[in-house]
């Protein structure tokens, strides 16, 4: 096959220009500038994250902190909470305001919505390809918006349809 093709990113590389503090001069370059190893395999780890499922239900290990028995009691427990609702638990348990994901790290970026749903954005494709590698043959949905199951402003939940 002869000519040249660009596949694009997930992310647009336009929302380079959203940022207040730009440290280089591309994504992978500001990328490049900012970030420790560590910090590379935490972010690949919250995009690629540990998923338990417990009797049919589908979680974010660590948004469901429960392993072994004590994860078959705690799911009891919100059985009995949420009427045995799978689609219910499974949004409630999985819900994470994206403030939430940066706790210690207040910036004006958390108010422009630009760079927001980009990040939603970007755990969608990565949570959905995560969990159609795991399941492949369940209708697993991952989505985000304001408020979702009591979480403040914008929030990500996963869920089984």
């Amino acid at each position: 096959m002869n000519g040249i093709n660009l596949y694009q990113s997930i992310v647009n590389e336009q929302i380079f220009h959203e940022f207040k503090e730009q440290r280089g001069v591309t994504l992978f370059n500001h990328s490049a500038n900012s970030n420790y190893i560590e910090d590379f395999i935490s972010v690949a780890y919250v995009l690629c994250p540990n998923i338990i499922e417990v009797n049919g239900y589908i979680f974010i290990a660590d948004l469901y902190e429960a392993q072994g028995e004590k994860a078959i009691d705690k799911l009891l427990g919100l059985e009995s909470q949420f009427n045995a609702n799978k689609k219910h638990i499974e949004q409630w348990v999985n819900s994470w305001s994206f403030g939430d994901f940066f706790l210690e790290k207040a910036c004006e970026s958390m108010d422009n919505e630009k760079i927001l749903k980009q990040f939603g954005d970007i755990l969608v494709y990565n949570w959905t390809r995560r969990a159609k590698e795991i399941f492949p043959n369940r209708n697993i949905i991952v989505e985000y918006n304001e408020g979702l199951m009591g979480e403040l402003g914008l929030s990500i939940t996963l869920y089984e349809q």
